[in-house]
């Protein structure tokens, strides 16, 4: 059972109510949100990943700290599973249900564990992941054909970054480049793996007394944005270079975390 039960006050108030400061030109912000959001999708869509963890550099340059992973959540268990319906038939079953059970293990031994968090160092530590993203990305490892087995392993290390990050996809991808699976089957199984991570977020938060009632506005403009620009992606993708946008990319993110990590700091 998640410690909910038994956190304080004053950590009720900061997951339950951690809402936008009355400084914050709340109009601009989400016009900010919703664009980012259509962007980043169309970015999923181009690259098949990393949509998700530039939306969540943009949501905590934007948004105080308690709210970015749960919001975050709900508009990435949109975005994938977008594509998931559209790449259905290409799903690999036998993977998703090796990674249900222990993903759901690591959900709640993390959300334990961000009960009692102080969120102070959370812009850095997403600008941090950020950048270990895009090491990661350049010198990711080639696995060929993982056994099914490993995938509950996966689904459980999965299970505690989906709390603490909110974008597992840079961590899950190595994974799914499979040999024996095809561009399609990449895409679908991978997506709905990060689909059910994301739904598994949604009652660890609500256990943790976080209230979505107060964004859903919000969540409904973000959720439009990313099903746009999944679509949109999808279009565009045999129109652009993709060595040039993957440059200009990853140059934009790295501006991105470094900010992240020195406006903490500074």
């Amino acid at each position: 059972m998640l410690a909910s039960a038994h956190v304080r006050d004053d950590d009720r108030r900061r997951v339950g109510r951690g809402g936008l400061h009355h400084g914050y030109n709340l109009r601009n912000i989400v016009v900010v949100l919703v664009v980012a959001a259509f962007i980043t999708a169309t970015i999923s869509g181009i690259l098949g990943m990393a949509g998700g963890v530039t939306l969540l550099g943009v949501m905590t340059a934007l948004l105080p700290a308690p709210i970015v992973v749960p919001l975050h959540g709900i508009v990435q268990l949109a975005s994938n599973w977008t594509r998931t319906w559209a790449f259905r038939r290409h799903v690999r079953w036998s993977i998703l249900f090796a990674f249900m059970a222990p993903a759901v293990v690591g959900v709640m031994i993390a959300a334990n564990i961000w009960a009692d968090l102080k969120l102070t160092w959370f812009r850095a530590w997403i600008g941090a992941f950020i950048l270990l993203f895009l090491v990661w990305r350049r010198y990711k490892p080639k696995l060929r054909n993982p056994p099914i087995w490993s995938y509950a392993l996966l689904g459980f290390a999965a299970g505690l970054l989906a709390i603490f990050v909110g974008a597992t996809g840079p961590f899950l991808a190595p994974f799914f480049l499979r040999d024996d699976f095809d561009n399609e089957q990449v895409i679908a199984t991978k997506a709905v793996c990060q689909t059910w991570l994301h739904l598994l977020k949604i009652p660890a938060f609500v256990a943790l007394s976080f209230d979505y009632m107060p964004y859903a506005g919000l969540l409904v403009a973000l959720v439009a944005a990313v099903i746009g620009g999944t679509y949109l992606g999808k279009h565009l993708l045999s129109r652009i270079s993709k060595e040039r946008f993957v440059l200009w990319f990853q140059l934009v993110l790295a501006v991105l975390a470094v900010y992240l990590i020195v406006s903490t700091i500074a």
